[in-house]
């Protein structure tokens, strides 16, 4: 009953008038630790206050009738209490009675088993009711998917409410090439009728064409070609229209692509929960990943998820440069930090990157797809390899911003088109009411764009911002971490260019070097077309494509200026922050010797006495700064003195020494022998970008 009621309420808040009063509230805190008070929610007047809310202590506010405040012990955002502002209750005490009756709501666990219990029942119960589209569309919770060729349950993106009702006569009546010129009608972007109904006919008719073609094949008429052109539009449109079905599904696609790796570490890993938005706010609210189902439903045009294909962006992409990453299947793909911000700091950290950065038109980097794919299709055939089966040798990742943080759509650099920019204001549109449920986000930030080849890897990272991640197709593995757990995931340092990025590598870890991994906690989650994931700031994710091609866009936020900073509200952050704030000391006090000089006080050798000295002078200066500012914050644990947490500090830097390099010395540049070469197709139309470019090659576009 109290998630029944919370739901409602959140609804109601969401729809709030704009003119609700204001109202004096006190909040008491009657427990024997430290509170955070939390606002959230809510269309109409600012947040007023939040922040501390410390053991006997009480706090009055002037809030807006109607808005949402959650009362969390310090350090988390688990609700101990959540009230509604209204005229009648004025005072809200929180003790062991109140904060228990709203502890009470059923664990994660539980009701993640009871949406699986659900699930299965549900796609059960669709499978077997019927073998045709025409029995599955009379059931209410079913729909038919055109690429599985069964009933499932139903779905905004992957499983269709009506059938194709074309007469046999129609069907035997048509040749491959006709059926292939209606499904490219279909699929015309600039079609006033374009939209995710007639890529789903499009389809069926491929499929149509396909069988046609097939026959005509058994009776020696030449088809090959049309059958080669369905086929490439089969894989185009197939990604677009495959999704999660529902918990069983995503359980079953994370059994089926998990790596060994995880299956021996000494906590099994968690599946993030999947969630209608009625019931994602709670998720949202206490900063824990969920992946919401229904929020791109087919009654309205949501482009993203319903319209965008390849083809489409193709033309409607600005016909600028766009950043792409290259590298070898088993590799793709490493992100770095460009050249030259690693070139102002003086190259404090030596690198060897595999991944080759280059820019290309957007058109270019479609056919540099196509080709690729088709040359896999033709060696999976075992028809002769020729010389464009080269382009299967690499993957190829496409990132690049969408939007800038003040909301301007961008494109390449420059303005977006009409088209997108229409495209992204739609999507901050939809994505509103899930942002406005977390308590410490202010608006929505910079968007990008990921397209990418069946088999790229993101590796595990870390941003600073909460992600709103929409799938545009294909359907994409992730493997998530909470925050910190930096003696289990080993990140690099923030000045190293894979600053951000974790050392162990998931699909093979070495525990010999990393063996703090075998108690890392992981969670993992499969999201599809329709699918947005909530990935809070500072948790760690790595995202996988074992399936087939993908596109997604996410959006990050940005937070509000006053409100609580990431390692006080959540405990799990203060890693993380505390040595970013160690390391900005150090880089201010040595620039492109803080690299060295960190790493000769790790290896406890190697630095000058003065250089030692002054080191550790301000490393503890620094340490003694955050142990007096963490002391005037509501925080339940005890702060270690600061030479344990210098300590701690360099205890990483001893996991970085592991992969040093002999005779460095600060102001030698990156070594880019290892680099991935591209193609002989790309070779032809690319050339060395300058040297101070944040890129390895550019690329003309010759089509």
């Amino acid at each position: 009953m109290t998630r029944v009621w919370l739901s409602r309420l959140l609804h109601v808040l969401l729809n709030a008038c704009a003119s609700a009063s204001l109202v004096n509230t006190t909040f008491v805190n009657e427990l024997d630790f430290d509170c955070s008070l939390f606002w959230h929610g809510a269309d109409s007047g600012p947040r007023k206050d939040f922040g501390p809310l410390l053991a006997g202590g009480q706090k009055v506010l002037e809030a807006y009738e109607g808005h949402i405040f959650t009362l969390a012990r310090a350090g988390t955002l688990t609700p101990l209490l959540r009230v509604q502002i209204d005229s009648t209750a004025r005072r809200h005490v929180l003790n062991t009675q109140t904060g228990a009756s709203s502890a009470s709501n059923a664990s994660a666990a539980e009701l993640t088993s009871c949406a699986a219990t659900a699930a299965a029942a549900s796609l059960l119960q669709c499978r077997n009711a019927a073998d045709s589209c025409a029995g599955c569309v009379r059931m209410p919770s079913c729909g038919w998917s055109m690429v599985r060729r069964q009933c499932v349950p139903a779905h905004p993106i992957a499983a269709r409410r009506t059938c194709d009702e074309s007469k046999a006569e129609d069907i035997e009546g048509r040749s491959a090439e006709q059926w292939l010129q209606l499904a490219e009608s279909l699929m015309d972007p600039e079609s006033a009728s374009f939209g995710l109904a007639s890529l789903q006919a499009a389809y069926e008719a491929l499929e149509h064409g396909k069988q046609a073609a097939t026959v005509a094949a058994a009776t020696a008429v030449a088809t090959s070609e049309t059958l080669s052109s369905i086929l490439r539009w089969q894989a185009e449109v197939r990604p677009k229209l495959e999704g999660v079905l529902d918990d069983m599904d995503a359980e079953e696609l994370i059994a089926a692509s998990r790596h060994a790796s995880l299956l021996s570490l000494s906590v099994r890993p968690r599946v993030v929960s999947r969630r209608k938005t009625a019931d994602a706010l709670d998720f949202l609210s206490r900063a824990e990943p969920v992946v919401i189902t229904d929020l791109f439903d087919t009654n309205s045009s949501h482009p993203v998820p319903q319209k965008w294909t390849l083809e489409y962006l193709k033309r409607f992409m600005h016909k600028g440069f766009y950043n792409v990453a290259a590298d070898n299947r088993s590799a793709c793909c490493q992100y770095y930090e460009p050249r030259r911000v690693a070139a102002e700091a003086g190259y404090p950290y030596p690198f060897r990157p595999r991944t080759h950065l280059y820019k290309d038109h957007f058109a270019g980097f479609v056919e540099t797809l196509r080709a690729s794919r088709a040359s896999q299709a033709s060696q999976a055939s075992g028809e002769p390899s020729g010389e464009s089966s080269r382009s299967s040798l690499l993957h190829h990742y496409l990132h690049d911003v969408l939007m800038e943080r003040d909301g301007t759509p961008v494109v390449a650099g420059e303005a977006a088109t009409p088209q997108v920019a229409a495209d992204l204001s739609a999507t901050v549109t939809a994505l509103r009411p899930l942002s406005r449920m977390q308590p410490f986000f202010a608006g929505i930030a910079n968007a990008k764009l990921w397209v990418g080849q069946k088999g790229v890897t993101m590796p595990l990272h870390y941003d600073s911002s909460d992600n709103l991640y929409v799938m545009a197709w294909g359907r994409k593995r992730a493997i998530l971490a909470e925050p910190g757990q930096y003696g289990a995931l080993y990140p690099y340092p923030n000045a190293h260019p894979l600053a951000g990025s974790s050392q162990v590598n998931l699909q093979d870890p070495d525990l010999a070097r990393h063996p703090g991994f075998a108690d890392a906690v992981l969670w993992e989650t499969v999201v599809g077309p329709g699918d947005v994931l909530y990935l809070p700031g500072y948790w760690w994710h790595q995202f996988e494509q074992p399936f087939e091609d993908t596109a997604s866009v996410n959006l990050w936020s940005y937070e509000l200026e006053d409100g609580l900073p990431p390692s006080v509200r959540d405990a799990r952050m203060r890693t993380s922050v505390l040595h970013d704030h160690l390391e900005r000391e150090m880089t201010k006090a040595f620039k492109n010797k803080a690299g060295v000089v960190l790493a000769a006080m790790a290896s406890g050798s190697g630095a000058h006495k003065k250089a030692r000295a002054r080191a550790n002078r301000t490393l503890y200066e620094a340490a003694e700064g955050w142990k007096s500012w963490m002391a005037t914050l509501p925080n339940p644990d005890p702060v270690e003195p600061p030479e344990k947490l210098v300590e701690a500090f360099l205890e990483r830097y001893r996991d970085i020494l592991k992969q040093r390099w002999r005779g460095w010395a600060p102001g030698v540049e990156w070594n880019l022998s290892q680099m991935t070469a591209l193609e002989v197709h790309l070779q032809a139309r690319c050339e060395p970008a300058p040297k101070t470019a944040t890129y390895a090659s550019v690329c003309r576009f010759l089509g």
